[in-house]
């Protein structure tokens, strides 16, 4: 089995076999132990997690009274819950998981067990497509203001290691298979928002290596993959990139993303007229201008919809006239009508309006439509 470790000497992150004692780096070449290097790995990542993210506290104020009535289990319920703290406390993930999962078959609804085992369930990281369902049954357990601080602080911590654990390079798991989680994450816990949004951000990017700003990208690391991913490639970025929009702290980052996505290497969407693509990105306009986003978010997102659907970042030793010949025969007339609401104060884009037009059945230029359209393309000329 494959584990992350840190090479001791150029201190990059590796992946080693567990069932063999040593390994190379592939990065220096240099021969290490499995062991150093996996305990090099786990000390770094435990000296940036706060003493104060420890998941061991007195519940006696956060579960209800009249649930310890019942005492059925308790006892069996607080063995396997300290044994799988045990395991936390060695960073062992999988066995952590075990036992809350243990604890919780003795007591469903005992609330330390099911934040432990949400916590040990994220950082085990193999498999999220029951993130969101883990999530959505520790908030639906919670029944009082003191509760949500147990919950969070399960989230803070396991977001926290997780954070540490992408800026040693680590690929982190498909947002095809997260986005669920880490939507309704932000909708409960607002005071993780920010963090949730630039783990996303981070997973969206990776997802997209070869579309994104690849010189910020470590391909030898990345090639190594987290948990399960989709066997086609997600064509609905526009979720992705919404939620990221919205509570991501870094405008730049965010900014950048959003152009990664949407233009570099973008040109073979409207070459193969990927019908997919092209309502996704309309859809991410229409959400931009329709939900709560700051001018500066809308005004990014205004700049990207219009290089990548109106040429106007990709292509650049093609004319005007060219780039009008090529577009006219990629956009449906119901494409085109979308995009009317943002670039109706372009000439370019009126231009093709009208191109596109004349193509439907049944179009003439002495409609009503053309002609309120090539009202508009003469007061812009």
């Amino acid at each position: 089995m494959l584990d992350y470790c840190l090479c001791p000497k150029c201190e990059r992150m590796i992946m080693l076999d567990s069932e063999f004692d040593t390994g190379f780096c592939l990065y220096c070449g240099t021969h290490i132990s499995y062991e150093e290097s996996r305990e090099f790995f786990l000390e770094g990542l435990k000296s940036a997690v706060p003493d104060e993210f420890t998941l061991e506290a007195d519940l006696s104020e956060l579960i209800d009274e009249d649930e310890c009535e019942d005492n059925y289990g308790c006892d069996e319920c607080r063995a396997e819950s300290s044994k799988a703290q045990e395991f936390m406390g060695k960073w062992d993930f999988a066995g952590a998981f075990q036992h809350y999962s243990a604890a919780l078959e003795w007591r469903p609804k005992d609330f330390e067990a099911c934040c432990g085992r949400l916590t040990a369930g994220l950082l085990k990281l193999n498999d999220v497509e029951n993130w969101e369902q883990r999530l959505a049954y520790c908030v639906s357990l919670i029944r009082s203001q003191n509760d949500w601080n147990m919950a969070q602080k399960s989230l803070e911590y396991a977001l926290d290691i997780m954070e540490r654990f992408l800026s040693k390079g680590g690929r982190f798991v498909s947002p095809a298979y997260t986005y669920g989680f880490f939507n309704s994450l932000c909708e409960s816990f607002p005071a993780l928002r920010e963090k949730a949004a630039v783990i996303f951000a981070h997973c969206v990017n990776v997802d997209n290596a070869p579309f994104t700003d690849a010189a910020r990208l470590d391909h030898e690391t990345t090639r190594f993959a987290v948990g399960s991913y989709p066997s086609e490639p997600d064509k609905n970025l526009s979720r992705h990139l919404l939620l990221i929009m919205k509570y991501h702290p870094n405008e730049r980052a965010k900014h950048s993303l959003c152009r990664a996505l949407y233009v570099y290497d973008r040109a073979v969407w409207l070459r193969s007229r990927d019908e997919a693509r092209i309502d996704d990105i309309l859809n991410f306009l229409d959400k931009m201008f329709d939900d709560s986003y700051s001018t500066e978010d809308r005004k990014a997102a205004l700049d990207a919809g219009y290089d990548f659907l109106l040429m106007g970042g990709i292509e650049p030793g093609s004319t005007q006239r060219e780039k009008l010949l090529f577009l006219s025969g990629v956009y449906s007339y119901r494409q085109i009508k979308r995009m009317e609401r943002f670039f109706s104060g372009s000439a370019f884009f009126n231009r093709l309006y009208l191109d596109v037009y004349l193509k439907q059945k049944g179009a003439s230029p002495l409609s009503a439509e053309y002609k309120r359209v090539e009202m508009k393309l003469r007061s812009l000329t």
